[in-house]
């Protein structure tokens, strides 16, 4: 299995204690998510549980369970899935925490950008392959890039890095058009929109006759 490539460029293990801290990371575009993920899908969370493996040596995670509802890209994407994440909380109270690292409830739906690493597939670029999809009433949705607690970074033409200043940071679309962007950056056609739907025709009572 190749490693995490866009993993952070550090990548602190940290203790609870509150500090505010931020894992640094090079910036991914949508783009660029899709090309280096092994799998794009929809799904909507199951459930989400602390896994205490200090016993084995292999320290904190936290499993997700995925329900897949729709894969943009990917082969043999299981119906479920396990996603393992780096933190969580012990036995014992103790908590391990990643800056950067996307925290999930049960319920929630998103569009996740997902690469093969030793554990599993876990989120490209951390929270940057985490796209939260937000919907009110008859509303269309919308996604929400979950970036909170990252440092990013990105090249210049020159190859330095530079700092990316949290206003150009911060992504949020509707989720149409994170769709069409998926479709572009792996050269695919995008799905027709679905006509709306027909209002239901009105019963039309029989005259009487004259």
């Amino acid at each position: 299995m190749r490693a995490l490539r866009t993993l952070a460029i550090a990548l602190p293990l940290l203790l609870s204690t509150g500090a505010a801290q931020a894992t640094t990371v090079l910036q991914v575009d949508v783009q660029e998510a899709a090309t280096l993920s092994d799998w794009v899908v929809e799904v909507r969370v199951v459930n989400v549980a602390s896994v205490d493996l200090r016993a084995e040596g292999k320290g904190l995670f936290t499993d997700v369970t995925l329900s897949i509802r729709d894969v943009f890209k990917g082969e043999n994407v299981p119906a479920t899935y396990v996603m393992r994440l780096v933190g969580g909380e012990g036995k014992d109270g103790l908590a391990l925490m990643v800056p950067g690292m996307p925290v999930f409830s049960a319920g929630e739906r998103a569009v996740l950008f997902l690469e093969k690493t030793n554990i599993g597939h876990v989120p490209c670029g951390l929270g940057q392959g985490v796209w939260r999809v937000h919907q009110s009433n008859a509303s269309q949705p919308w996604v929400e890039q979950s970036i909170h607690g990252l440092h990013m970074m990105s090249r210049d033409e020159a190859g330095n890095l530079r700092t990316v200043e949290p206003e150009s940071a911060s992504s949020g679309m509707p989720l149409l058009r994170l769709l069409e962007e998926i479709y572009a950056a792996l050269d695919q056609p995008a799905p027709a929109p679905a006509p709306p739907a027909l209002a239901p025709a009105k019963a039309t009572l029989p005259q009487a006759a004259p």
